[in-house]
């Protein structure tokens, strides 16, 4: 995809995560945000994946450390195609697939379940030595908010990785 291209997705990531929080009416708007040009180069230009089967083994995995920035997740996923865009408006409603922080077992495209703060580059470390040991080629990704930096788990994490 060409620089016009990702811009132009970003900026369908921003206008889309807006819509995602405005149907409920609150929701982490800046920890969102900041992270649709990220999101736009990850999902449009650099990451392996398959929208029709976001389970893929070989595929790349996103994780959210900051699970809160879960409605430019949600918007990146439908605009990818991962599902309907229109159903990650129901953000935070009884039943919804769209809680307030990322959880696989619920939203298609979720690689790891996120929201306490420090507890992601945990897991993405042990994803990312599960598909080594595995034999595969793929990457993680793990997003890591400002408010998460301090917090001990986080460079365990590191320092094993």
């Amino acid at each position: 995809m060409n620089e016009k291209n990702l811009k132009v997705l970003a900026a369908q990531i921003r206008l889309e995560t807006l819509k995602v929080i405005h149907s409920r009416g609150f929701g982490h708007v800046g920890g969102s945000m900041d992270l649709a040009d990220l999101m736009a180069v990850l999902y449009g230009e650099v990451m392996k994946y398959d929208p029709k089967n976001p389970r893929w083994e070989d595929r790349d995995w996103l994780v959210l450390s900051k699970g809160h920035a879960g409605p430019v997740a949600y918007a990146t996923f439908g605009l990818m195609g991962f599902y309907p865009m229109e159903d990650a408006y129901t953000l935070n409603q009884p039943g919804t697939k769209f809680p307030s922080h990322t959880d696989r077992k619920l939203t298609p495209g979720v690689d790891l379940t996120t929201g306490s703060l420090g507890q992601g580059v945990s897991t993405a470390t042990g994803a990312a030595l599960g598909n080594k040991i595995d034999g595969r080629d793929s990457y993680v990704y793990c997003v890591v908010g400002d408010g998460e930096a301090d917090e001990g788990q986080v460079w365990e994490g590191f320092h094993f990785a």
